[in-house]
C-alpha cells in the first residue's frame, strides 16, 4: 500500500455505516414519517338485484356463481321457459349473460369445478348440450337424440303421448336435469313417452361422449292439470309431476328422485318393471334411485308423502341423500295446510329422519344445503295459505331461510329482508365462506294478475349472508 493510499475500512463498518445514513433520511426503514399500516377494510357482502327475473338455480365455485334466471309466465299448456344465465366475475360482480340460440328453451346448467358450464337445452324433440367457459364464452355445442327411447317400456293406452321417441314430455320443456361429475356430466330426463332416463356423459376434446344409459322409471300417461282460474303458480305446482330431480356426488354416483302421485300409475309400473315390492298403500311420494358410476340402478327407496305433495330439491351429503319439498298435511279451513319437508336417507337404502317444516301457516322447501353434522340449510317460503282443495295461492308470503337439525327436528330461522308481496328464497350456494342464497320478492299469487296481466312480475335478488353461529 503506498503512502498516498487512503486506509481501508473492514466492510461491516462500511455497511453499518450506510445502514445509519439510511436510517437518519428515513430511507426504507420504519421512520417516524412511515405511515403505520392501515388494516384493509371487511369486504361488504355481495347483494345485487335481478330485476323483472326469479332466480331458478344458484349454483357457485371458487369466486364464481352462476343464476339460472327466468321470466315469469302464466299457466301455460306447454311450458317453453324464457331462461338465462347470469355469471359472476372473479369479484362476484353481475358481469357476463348467456341466453340460448332461437328456438331452443334453456332449462339446466351446472357449474364444473374448473368453472367450466355444461347447460342443456330443449326444442321439445331434441336436446343439446352446450359447453361455456367462465365469461360465457362458447366452446362446444351438440345435438343429442336418442333413438331407444321409443323401445322402453310404456305402460298407458295408444295415444296417450304425442311422441315416445321426443325427449321431453309434451307437457313441459322443464324436464332434463344435469349436474356436474369433476368436469364431466350427468343428465337425468324425463322422455315424450313420460319415462325416466339417466345418462352419464364424458367431457374430453371439445365433445361430449355417452358412457352409459339407465332405465329409471317406465313410462305412464300423465295428466296436463291446471286450475279452472287464475293467471301465475308460485311453486310451479301443476307442473311439478312432470319433473324430477337429481344430483351426482364427487364419486360419479347420481341420485335420481321422481314424483308419485295418486293422479298417476307410477307405483304399479314401477312394480311391473323391475318388480320391487313398494310400501302397501304407497300412492303420494318420491321414488329415490341411485346409480352407481358405471350406470347400474340400485332397488328405489319410496320416500311416503301420505297426501298431496311436491318435490323440489334433492342433494348428496357424504354418504346420505336430502330429498325436500311441500305436502299438503291438513285441509286447514284457513289455507295453512301445507308444510315443508326434509327426508334425510342412507342413499337408497333407507330412510334415515323425515322431517316436516311448520314455521308459519303454509311452508315450501325450495332448495337446501348440507352443513356440518345432522345440520342442512332451508331456502323456501313460508307464511301463505292455500285453496285446501286447489292450486289457488295467495300472494302473501315471507322468505324462508332456516337451520334444520334432521337429527332432532329443531328448526332455527334465520332473518332475510322481505318486500311488499309475495317472497321465496329459490337457491343456495356456498361462497367465499359465507352462504350465498338467490331470491325473489314482489311474486304474484294465482289470482294476482288476473284483472291486470302487468302484475305478473317478480324482482330477483342474490344475497351473501352470514352463516348463523
Amino acid at each position: 500500500m503506498s503512502a498516498s493510499s487512503p486506509p481501508r475500512r473492514p466492510a461491516a463498518l462500511l455497511f453499518l455505516a450506510a445502514a445509519a445514513v439510511l436510517s437518519a433520511c428515513g430511507g426504507s426503514g420504519a421512520g417516524a414519517d412511515t405511515p403505520a399500516p392501515q388494516p384493509v377494510p371487511p369486504r361488504p357482502n355481495l347483494a345485487l338485484a335481478l330485476p323483472g327475473v326469479l332466480p331458478v338455480k344458484l349454483r357457485s365455485e371458487g369466486d364464481t356463481w352462476v343464476v339460472l334466471a327466468e321470466k315469469p309466465h302464466g299457466f301455460m299448456d306447454e311450458t317453453i321457459m324464457e331462461r338465462r344465465l347470469r355469471i359472476s366475475d372473479a369479484n362476484g360482480a353481475d358481469a357476463h349473460e348467456w341466453t340460448p340460440p332461437a328456438g331452443w328453451t334453456l332449462v339446466d346448467f351446472a357449474l364444473h369445478p374448473q368453472r367450466e358450464i355444461s347447460a342443456v337445452l330443449s326444442n321439445g324433440v331434441t336436446l343439446r348440450l352446450v359447453r361455456l367457459d367462465s365469461q360465457g364464452r362458447q366452446l362446444a355445442m351438440q345435438d343429442f337424440r336418442d333413438q331407444n327411447l321409443a323401445q322402453d317400456p310404456y305402460f298407458g293406452r295408444p295415444g296417450e303421448v304425442r311422441d315416445r321417441a321426443a325427449m321431453a314430455p309434451l307437457k313441459t320443456r322443464d324436464a332434463v336435469r344435469i349436474a356436474p361429475s369433476g368436469e364431466h356430466l350427468g343428465l337425468a330426463l324425463r322422455s315424450g313417452g313420460n319415462g325416466v332416463v339417466a345418462y352419464r356423459f364424458d367431457y374430453t376434446g371439445g365433445r361430449f361422449a355417452q358412457r352409459w344409459r339407465t332405465l329409471v322409471e317406465p313410462g305412464i300417461y300423465l295428466d296436463g292439470i291446471r286450475p279452472r282460474s287464475g293467471s301465475y303458480d308460485p311453486f310451479e305446482g301443476s307442473d311439478n309431476h312432470w319433473k324430477l330431480v337429481m344430483d351426482m356426488d364427487a364419486r360419479g354416483r347420481m341420485a335420481v328422485g321422481v314424483l308419485v302421485s295418486s293422479r298417476s300409475d307410477l307405483a304399479f309400473a314401477h312394480r311391473q318393471t323391475f318388480d320391487e315390492p313398494l310400501p302397501a298403500g304407497f300412492a303420494d311420494g318420491v321414488l329415490l334411485t341411485v346409480l352407481d358410476e358405471r350406470g347400474m340402478r340400485s332397488r328405489a327407496l319410496a320416500i311416503d308423502n301420505r297426501d298431496k305433495s311436491e318435490v323440489h330439491a334433492l342433494k348428496w351429503a357424504g354418504e346420505t341423500l336430502l330429498v325436500a319439498g311441500r305436502v299438503r298435511t291438513t285441509r286447514a279451513s284457513d289455507g295453512s295446510g301445507w308444510d315443508g319437508y326434509v327426508a334425510r336417507t342412507d342413499g337408497a337404502a333407507a330412510l334415515r329422519s323425515y322431517r316436516l317444516v311448520d314455521v308459519d301457516r303454509g311452508d315450501a322447501i325450495l332448495d337446501l344445503m348440507p352443513l356440518d353434522g345432522n345440520a342442512v340449510l332451508l331456502a323456501g317460503a313460508s307464511g301463505y295459505t292455500q285453496n285446501p282443495d286447489g292450486e289457488s295461492v295467495s300472494e302473501t308470503s315471507a322468505p324462508l331461510l332456516a337451520r334444520l337439525d334432521t337429527g332432532t327436528g329443531a328448526t332455527t330461522r334465520i332473518a332475510l329482508p322481505a318486500g311488499p308481496r309475495g317472497n321465496q328464497v329459490r337457491g343456495l350456494a356456498a361462497y367465499r365462506a359465507r352462504w350465498l342464497a338467490a331470491g325473489m320478492q314482489n311474486v304474484p299469487g294465482t289470482h294476482s294478475a288476473d284483472s291486470d296481466p302487468r302484475l305478473l312480475v317478480t324482482d330477483g335478488w342474490l344475497r351473501e349472508v352470514e352463516p348463523a353461529r
